[in-house]
């Protein structure tokens, strides 16, 4: 049996401030396109983001890497498309 596909609300993104830029799929990699980032449960986001922590005195104190809902990235495309429909961020898509 097939299971369903994950609703928006379940599907997370990383974020690295170590990197500046989104976890490519599979952990393989960053990049700064949205539509390049890796998809990943809640489950699997928090279980990187935990695991980069240890040895990150580097990135100043910060937390090295933070898990993003996608639903939420989402949300703030539509707000700043509202606001500054001519200022649209290419790397956003």
């Amino acid at each position: 049996m097939h299971e369903p596909a994950p609703e928006v609300e379940d599907i997370y993104l990383i974020w690295s401030n170590e990197h500046a830029g989104w976890w490519g799929p599979g952990g393989a990699g960053y990049t700064r396109k949205l539509s390049q980032a890796g998809r990943y449960s809640q489950t699997e986001a928090l279980r990187i983001v935990v695991r980069a922590i240890p040895g990150t005195a580097h990135v100043h104190a910060m937390l090295p890497e933070l898990p993003v809902r996608l639903a939420d990235v989402q949300a703030a495309q539509g707000a700043h498309r509202a606001l500054y429909p001519e200022g649209w961020a290419e790397s956003w898509e």
